[in-house]
């Protein structure tokens, strides 16, 4: 077959391919609205305002002026489009557009509260400004772009902390803490997906596509692909701005289009993997100018999981180029693609973890040689626990924190047992430990068996009620409980101090025969 005819071949099974994804009916999201009157809160000094001049007519204004150094550390910017309030000091001011004339944006973050408008005083930008105010008057929607289930979320137990991943990633600063979990503010998040990405547990899903559908969307494209042409296909990732680039660049590849490539994460590329994509690349090579498209924030996040695939890649022997960020159009020629095997046959789940692992199941069940732990970068969201066994009392506080029900208990003795596929590495354990006994390590078991048995971290032989004979604590917790009163003034006597070695109830039933107590 001659190249020109197989290039050939190629296109059409993609366009196939395509025919066949269009066909799909992905799950609706909700939305959110704004609402714009137009009015328009104008931040900056009396040179700035006097260069940009009159605000077009219909819109209305109220000016915040100051002199000398724009006032970042006394105005606070709350809200987006149709909604924002700004305080200085202690006086509110509503609007529903804010005109940013400060040298440097009063807000830092990476994407700006729709509504946020940053004006360029140069001669040719001014006009651009004002005509984007006069768009930004009406109602206006867009999706709401993800789902949060509080209940499955490891951002803290009780006031411990835990996971800050999504907080940390959001380039909108969309996210905020509130203690025990997070709020998202549906109205300042843009779609950047990257705290689906990043989240442990799938307590943030992207919305719009979901999940599942997404998994839909490409396992019909690769089967789709594979049925019209035997050769593997390249899988590209791109925003709608390099779509076009990418598909003149890499005519065969099957493209899909994200609002942004950093809400694609690894569950996604290792099951494109297992059903027969050769590659996985995500498109960031940016304006021309030097300039990447991808906020930094969300790029270290992909960055990290990127890191953390190819290492797992590489303990299963399979290329770590299987899976790349393309910055360069030169890495497209030094990619090394996956080898030939049995192409997996699941169909998409809801579940991130769930997700990932099927796909991992399946490409070390059909490599040849397999590394059964791999160590990974710090930051990842699989590992192991560690436990101090001289300073661990077995008082379980771990095990009420733990949001993934990786750690637990035993009802026949005092055991502390981890269920390493269950771990999300947030920490709540190791701020929970009341003896700072345990630590974390990021790391993969590759072996599904063993990521999935229990594994005894500490156990000892249970302490027996002095009075009644009853198990009910453990040797070392008595122990330690009976270092720390022993001085006390209510254990002075034998007798009080000996009840500290009886359970509950035979505590309470001596308290009351004492003379001596207060009881």
């Amino acid at each position: 077959m001659s190249d020109s005819f197989a290039s050939i071949k190629k296109t059409q099974a993609r366009e196939i391919a395509y025919e066949a994804v269009a066909k799909l009916k992905p799950e609706a999201t909700s939305v959110v609205e704004y609402q714009s009157r137009g009015h328009v809160i104008i931040i900056g000094d009396s040179q700035a305002l006097k260069r940009f001049g009159d605000l077009p007519e219909g819109l209305t204004s109220e000016v915040v002026e100051y002199k000398g150094q724009a006032p970042s550390d006394d105005v606070l910017i709350e809200g987006a489009l149709g909604q924002f309030v700004i305080t200085i000091a202690n006086q509110s001011l509503k609007g529903d557009l804010v005109l940013d004339l400060s040298p440097t944006p009063l807000l830092s973050m990476a994407l700006k509260p729709p509504g946020y408008l940053v004006a360029d005083l140069s001669d040719f930008k001014i006009q651009d400004t004002k005509d984007e105010l006069a768009d930004l008057v009406g109602t206006f929607e867009k999706p709401k772009y993800f789902n949060y289930d509080a209940s499955a979320c490891a951002h803290g137990r009780s006031g411990k902390p835990g996971c800050t991943r999504c907080i940390d990633a959001c380039p909108a600063e969309a996210i905020t803490s509130l203690i025990d979990t997070i709020k998202v503010e549906p109205t300042r998040c843009q779609g950047g997906g990257v705290c689906a990405t990043v989240c442990p547990s799938g307590a943030i899903t992207y919305a719009y596509p979901k999940p599942k559908d997404l998994l839909t969307h490409i396992r019909t494209l690769i089967l789709t692909y594979l049925k019209e042409d035997q050769g593997r296909p390249d899988l590209i990732f791109v925003t709608e701005d390099e779509q076009a680039q990418a598909e003149q660049i890499l005519p065969s590849a099957l493209v899909v289009t994200v609002e942004e490539v950093a809400s694609v994460g690894p569950e996604i590329w290792l099951s494109a993997l297992a059903w027969g994509a050769q590659v996985v690349r995500l498109f960031d090579i940016g304006d021309g100018e030097g300039n990447n498209l991808m906020p930094r924030s969300s790029r270290a996040a992909l960055d990290l999981n990127i890191e953390m695939v190819q290492t797992i890649l590489v303990a299963a022997n399979y290329p770590a180029s299987s899976v790349t960020v393309v910055t360069d159009l030169g890495e497209l020629l030094t990619s090394a693609s996956m080898p030939m095997f049995a192409l997996a046959t699941h169909a998409p789940i809801t579940g991130k973890r769930q997700s990932f692992y099927m796909a991992l199941d399946h490409l070390v069940a059909k490599s040849e040689s397999v590394e059964p732990i791999t160590q990974l970068p710090d930051g990842s969201i699989f590992g192991d626990v560690l436990v101090d066994k001289e300073s661990c009392t077995l008082c379980m506080a771990c095990v009420s924190a733990c949001p993934a029900n990786a750690l637990q208990d035993s009802s026949e003795k005092p055991m502390l047992s981890l269920v390493e596929a269950n771990c999300l590495q947030c920490g709540i354990c190791t701020s929970t430990c009341p003896e700072n006994a345990i630590t974390t390590l990021p790391r993969l078991l590759l072996d599904h068996e063993v990521r999935k048995k229990p594994r005894v971290l500490n156990e000892e032989e249970p302490f027996c009620c002095i009075s009644c004979g009853k198990p009910f604590a453990t040797k070392s917790g008595i122990t330690t409980i009976l270092e720390k009163l022993s001085g006390h003034s209510m254990f002075a006597d034998e007798r009080s101090l000996g009840r500290l070695k009886m359970c509950d109830d035979c505590r309470v039933r001596d308290m009351m025969e004492d003379p001596n107590s207060d009881f």
